[in-house]
């Protein structure tokens, strides 16, 4: 069993056995995975690496790492007794006119990015169509597999940055979903605490403000939750935006009984 762990440090596992991979494996390798299976011409692949060494590196200093690269995956054993990277065929190398092309293709489903990815499409599809449970478990499933900033090694360089940033906004939302499904399912006092921190990391998501107010009232926190729409009302205004949605929930709440609290 193969495994690749991108939402943390990066992790290659091969059954109980780490493929241990040295700073410059390690980036040449995150930088090919960001690439998603496409060839990368040498001259660009370099870009990438040492886009703040001056005149950038030789060829050959490329060839080197893409050498000890092959070599630290090929001594791992993969399947039929062969190594990892002959077994998989993940570090791809092909000739093309003014030198070589290289790309790091791998079975989506050996990439936490992938089941991650998965495991948020269906805990959305789940809930739109009200089933709060297995959107729970989907939404915890996923959030299970976040150990930290993705790609920390390249997090940084500009070619990784939109990659990291789609994954961080899938995070939240696979945060901002499990609590709304847990919501859904009537544990509203279990997660007021984590909605409320939620909004104050992020003031402008008018969902989760939303949803914490619904949370306070059905748990016959009336004030609190008239509170909440009042900030949330300020904030918009505050930011030029229209705050008519969360004035209508303001409303909402202040004129019914809190047993009949809407529902999102």
């Amino acid at each position: 069993m193969i495994d690749v762990k991108l939402l943390g440090p990066l992790a290659l596992t091969a059954g109980d056995r780490q493929v241990v991979l040295g700073p410059q494996q390690r980036v040449l390798f995150l930088t090919l995975l960001v690439a998603k299976g496409r060839l990368v011409p040498s001259a660009r692949l370099a870009e990438l690496l040492w886009a703040n060494d001056g005149g950038g590196r030789a060829p050959a200093t490329l060839r080197s790492h893409v050498a000890h690269l092959r070599r630290a995956l090929d001594e791992v054993p993969g399947r039929a007794g062969s190594g990892l990277g002959r077994s998989l065929g993940w570090l791809v190398t092909e000739r093309m006119a003014g030198g070589a092309a290289y790309a790091v293709r791998v079975d989506p489903e050996r990439i936490d990015v992938a089941r991650f990815e998965r495991l948020v499409c269906l805990g959305r599809d789940c809930l739109s169509a009200g089933r709060w449970g297995q959107a729970a478990a989907s939404f915890a499933g996923a959030l299970a597999l976040w150990r930290g900033r993705p790609f920390p090694d390249i997090a940084d360089r500009p070619f990784a940055a939109d990659e990291v940033r789609r994954l961080e906004a899938l995070h939240r939302a696979a945060w901002s979903g499990r609590v709304e499904a847990e919501v859904g399912l009537g544990r509203h006092r279990e997660v007021i605490g984590e909605l409320a921190a939620m909004v104050t990391r992020w003031p402008d998501d008018e969902d989760l403000r939303r949803l914490l107010a619904v949370g306070l009232a059905r748990s016959g926190r009336m004030a609190e939750a008239a509170q909440v729409t009042r900030d949330g009302v300020e904030h918009a205004l505050s930011l030029g935006l229209d705050p008519s949605a969360m004035r209508a929930l303001q409303s909402e709440l202040l004129g019914r009984p809190r047993h009949t609290v809407p529902r999102r």
